[in-house]
């Protein structure tokens, strides 16, 4: 019975979506710019008509209970979903300027606009991990004979060094140089200095953070960062770390003044290096339940009610590798 009376409403609600109007007229229903997903007159008499039915049905004790509620909020889900979003942040990048609106500051390295793939940034990395050095068979024939007779120099000089040493002509301090100066390690060439890109803007403490972001290496040491910061020079706030060629792949942090702790990871091995744009998104909702996923599947789900308060802006920082960002957008509630 309740199937017959749902089949009818809904090919009626479909029937009843409005089409483009024929009356010769130019213009279009206009949208204000920095919303989505708007909700229409047809979809709001379409749920209100099924909730209708859904009261018919639960009055005739027609359907299973429980049957009823799943699709009263199926229905309430839907509806939730077609509201409008408030755009607080929007660039694609597409006007060849990031100083203005909106207004990112370069804090440190390089970023530019590329016309095709949007904001670049590159930190040259490495092409291997180490190297190792081989020796084969023909090196060490050939070489044999060599290494013989500097080894029977070295015995030579070792008994006379051990000579002068019983005979009182030499002390062990003549053997290291005699001086007391400390030897220092060399440390190597310091790692590339992270290129970071800050944008300072008004944002709630429930919100929808999405990126279109392009990698170009797989690396060991690439890393990029999406950071949502709170307090003076962003003292803390959370992080969501990209790490290509890693296992995770997606770290999302909670960070302070002094340290930062990992409240989830990815469980999915991440391959974005294909040439195409994946679009990365971060929710957090109203009761702290933050939610990241790549390409709309789901990757990270994590309670943290650690922080309260509104965010006052974003950073995304390249720690090593090639990214291009096509468009980030920012959405609060209504």
């Amino acid at each position: 019975m309740l199937r017959r009376l749902l089949v009818p409403a809904l090919l009626a609600g479909t029937m009843a979506v409005p089409v483009a109007a024929d009356d010769g007229s130019r213009y279009s229903e206009w949208q204000p710019e920095g919303t989505e997903a708007t909700s229409s007159p047809a979809l709001d008499a379409l749920a209100q008509e099924l909730e209708a039915l859904i009261d018919a049905a639960e009055s005739a004790r027609a359907a299973d209970p429980r049957f009823l509620q799943d699709l009263r909020d199926i229905i309430a889900d839907h509806i939730a979903d077609a509201q409008p979003r408030t755009a607080l942040i929007r660039d694609d990048f597409s006007d060849g300027d990031y100083t203005d609106d909106p207004r990112w500051e370069v804090v440190s390295g390089d970023f530019s606009i590329d016309r095709r793939l949007g904001l670049r940034t590159t930190i040259p990395l490495g092409g291997a991990d180490t190297e190792t050095m081989r020796l084969n068979l023909d090196t060490i024939r050939d070489k044999g004979d060599e290494l013989l007779e500097k080894g029977e120099e070295l015995l030579d000089k070792g008994k006379d060094t051990i000579g002068d040493l019983l005979s009182g002509e030499k002390k062990l301090d003549d053997l290291w140089g005699g001086d007391d100066e400390e030897e220092t390690e060399d440390a190597g060439p310091a790692g590339p200095e992270p290129a970071e890109i800050v944008l300072e803007e008004d944002i709630p403490n429930a919100f929808a953070l999405e990126l279109e972001l392009m990698s170009g290496i797989t690396h060991k040491d690439a890393q990029f960062e999406i950071d949502l910061f709170q307090g003076r020079a962003g003292a803390s706030g959370y992080r969501l770390s990209y790490l290509p060629g890693d296992d995770p792949g997606l770290l999302l942090s909670r960070f302070g003044r002094r340290s930062a702790e990992v409240i989830g990871e990815s469980d999915d091995d991440l391959a974005l290096e294909d040439g195409r744009s994946h679009t990365v998104a971060l929710v957090r909702d109203s009761d702290g339940t933050m939610t990241v996923s790549v390409d709309g599947t789901e990757q990270i789900q994590v309670r943290s009610s650690a922080l309260e308060d509104p965010f006052g802006g974003l950073s995304l920082v390249n720690s090593g590798g090639d990214y291009a960002i096509r468009s980030i957008a920012v959405y609060g509630d209504e």
